[in-house]
């Protein structure tokens, strides 16, 4: 009788801790979008613009080391400020913030290619925003967005944003469009 009380309670224990994991997992959301017009295929190298700054620079160096190595097992690599295809600018949102952002066909972008729709977009704390720009003109290409990836308990904070740019890059570089 003591071993089947002690079974039901390992049971319950085990699945808790199911639970918990699925939970942590499907609670990033992850959100990619680019440029159809981009040719991804020119892009190989890449150079950081802007790395994140969540006010804990040992998570901030683990979500670079994070990004360097989803590129390198796309066959990007890095080289000297200014000297990629391809600029990245990371950042950790530190507060709730609103933003615009002006979409043209689909995308976003900063240039004027027929009608836009401009949509506000609050992002919470936490959030972590990648953006991938042509390293000559600046032009937003790519973006991936993990809403609320980090969190208050810095132990989580690794894993979560391991998750996270997993998923980020997962499907990176985009397909190109077929015309």
């Amino acid at each position: 009788m003591h071993s089947n009380t002690h079974w039901r309670w390992m049971s319950a224990v085990a699945g808790s801790l199911v639970l918990a994991l699925l939970w942590a997992c499907a609670a990033i959301q992850v959100d990619t979008g680019f440029d159809k017009n981009a040719d991804f295929s020119q892009y190989k190298t890449y150079f950081w613009l802007s790395r994140p700054a969540s006010g804990n620079a040992s998570v901030d160096r683990r979500i670079v080391e994070l990004i360097d190595a989803a590129l390198r097992s796309k066959g990007w690599r890095e080289v000297g400020e200014g000297k990629g295809d391809a600029a990245l600018d990371a950042e950790v949102l530190t507060e709730e913030e609103e933003r615009n952002d002006t979409y043209y066909d689909g995308w976003v972008l900063n240039q004027n290619l027929g009608p836009a729709d401009t949509v506000v977009t609050t992002f919470q704390e936490g959030t972590l925003i990648v953006n991938v720009l042509d390293g000559r003109s600046m032009r937003p290409v790519w973006r991936g967005v993990a809403h609320e990836t980090l969190r208050w308990n810095p132990a989580e904070n690794e894993k979560l944003a391991a998750d996270a740019i997993s998923r980020m890059f997962s499907a990176f570089p985009p397909r190109p469009a077929r015309r």
